[in-house]
């Protein structure tokens, strides 16, 4: 389906808040790879406060429709305050019920219908019923209201069917419209606390989560306290989160090693690997997409394959791993990370292959068009310690000259995710299922294809993938995908994702769901 050019317009105005809380969450370099959630067991107790270190603010606040859904960025947060409609465990990539206790399709995925569980009431006192989540979703579909999840919601056809179904029609059919909802529509706030203060509600939230928030102060800390009337008797069993605003990764890292701290979020593979010598516990959650290097394919001097392609052989994922990680990111091998559903083994995406690649740049100079373009990054060191890598292996070809651009995550989101204005960059992206994360990103019509790649091919696997309950189809979809990709390279993935809570074994039933986002309500200090 495309998407008209009013909500383009739209959905490119609102890209900068979701990838500005993905980038800036990791310092604009993250990544890892593999598969499942983590669940750690133990003995609980029942009690006690648990402070969680985070890496950036919640900038745009806890609004559901301006916050940033992902687990490093605002998904902690939100989870803790509003709980879950619906969740997907990685590891099985089925979804699991929270608030929600069902959602079904009929007409071939365009029709859903969502039921609520009864007795849940918003923390003020309301209830959670079906015209809340209407109304949340008609929030996220107002332009106006720069939802990082307008694309998710856009188009949706919404009916209040009885008091806890809602019905859903969507736009065109999607078999996996209910893994749209676990990871970017799950969350939902109360309609009346919000038609009193909306200015006001992303600072006061109100949600029927497990805790409510009491304390915020601004790149500081946000204190939370058990919700007496929360849905689920018994929970949570945690009496007080806080989370701590700590960029400086490295610093969080050492202040759970000692035991300052109970917990930080990390999606970095080096520093999962020093908690670990310091004997931290680390729950890990490998998952596909990852870092990868991005062509703007429709502007020059990508608009050429033999360009993308010319820089991916002068390149080594291997290379990546040991020079600029320390041998402590494993190299991806394509999109889909090894042990994931999607991962085919037989796909190598190509690379380090430098006499290819100067055949290329040479044929590129005798058409008077040699290689010269400029890499745009973040002004972290590991983002400008992977490209220095990128520049320093094409200096050793003939016919290629690339420059060094850094910004700062706002800057830098404007010039390639908004504006387009790019000629190479790097991206990280967290794909716990190819639906909806892989599709926006890469389908022509997709409504975060900002590279300018467009590939029929891949458009109707991709419609396959999304049309399909049948794991065969969705492998054999997804296969053709990673082809394509291995042919045209309009991104080239040297690292595959990882998200991990990290403790000094403090914590019990921890169980990270979607793209690392915590359960608040199995969370439990050890006994």
């Amino acid at each position: 389906m495309r998407t008209p050019r009013t909500l383009r317009r739209a959905l490119a105005a609102t890209a900068a808040a979701t990838v500005l809380a993905l980038v800036s969450a990791c310092g604009g370099d993250s990544g890892g790879s593999g598969s499942g959630p983590a669940g750690a067991s133990g003995p609980p107790r029942q009690g006690g406060s648990a402070t969680i270190l985070l890496p950036t603010e919640a900038a745009r606040g806890l609004d559901p429709t301006a916050a940033a859904v992902n687990g490093v960025g605002d998904g902690n947060r939100l989870a803790a305050v509003y709980d879950v409609l619906f969740w997907m465990d990685p590891k099985t990539g089925r979804v699991g019920p929270g608030i929600g206790e069902s959602i079904t399709a009929a007409d071939d995925g365009r029709v859903w219908t969502l039921r609520i569980r009864p007795g849940v009431r918003f923390s003020d006192g309301t209830p959670f019923d079906a015209e809340a989540v209407r109304f949340t979703y008609e929030r996220h579909a107002d332009p106006a209201n720069r939802s990082p999840q307008l694309s998710s919601a856009a188009g949706l056809r919404l009916q209040v069917v009885e008091p806890l179904v809602l019905r859903i029609e969507l736009p065109a059919p999607n078999a996996h419209f209910d893994r749209v909802v676990a990871k970017n529509l799950t969350y939902i706030g109360s309609p009346e606390a919000y038609r009193k203060d909306p200015k006001g509600f992303g600072a006061k939230p109100v949600g029927a989560g497990p805790f409510v928030l009491r304390q915020w102060q601004r790149d500081a800390q946000m204190v939370l306290e058990r919700n007496p009337a929360y849905w689920q008797p018994g929970k949570p069993a945690l009496d007080r989160v806080t989370f701590k605003v700590v960029p400086d990764i490295q610093q969080a890292m050492a202040s759970v090693a000692t035991g300052s701290a109970t917990a930080m979020v990390t999606v970095d593979y080096q520093l999962i690997d020093k908690g670990r010598k310091d004997g931290v516990t680390v729950e890990q959650l490998d998952l596909s997409g990852g870092k990868m290097v991005v062509f703007n394919s429709a502007r020059p001097p990508f608009d050429d394959p033999r360009a993308r392609r010319a820089v991916v052989l002068a390149l080594s994922a291997e290379g990546f791993n040991s020079v600029v990680y320390q041998g402590k990111a494993p190299a991806a091998r394509g999109m889909f990370a090894p042990g994931t559903a999607f991962h085919d083994p037989a796909s190598r995406t190509p690379d380090d292959d430098t006499a290819e690649a100067q055949r290329l740049l040479d044929a590129l100079a005798a058409e008077g068009r040699p290689l010269d373009f400029t890499f745009t990054t973040y002004a972290s060191p590991p983002s400008v310690k992977t490209a220095e890598y990128i520049q320093s292996r094409l200096q050793t070809l003939r016919n290629a000259s690339m420059r060094i651009e850094t910004l700062e995550p706002g800057a830098m989101t404007l010039k390639t995710q908004i504006s387009r204005d790019f000629q190479a960059s790097v991206f990280t992206l967290w794909i716990d299922d190819p639906e909806p994360a892989l599709y926006t990103f890469l389908h022509s019509g997709g409504a975060t294809a900002w590279t300018g790649y467009r590939n029929a091919d891949v458009d109707r696997a991709l419609d396959t993938g999304r049309r399909s309950t049948d794991p065969a189809v969705r492998a054999a979809a997804y296969a053709e995908v990673q082809r394509r990709l291995d042919a045209d390279l309009p991104v080239w993935v040297f690292q595959n994702a990882v998200a991990a809570l990290a403790h000094k074994n403090t914590l019990t039933d921890v169980t990270l769901f979607n793209d690392g986002t915590v359960l608040f309500d199995r969370l439990a200090l050890r006994a």
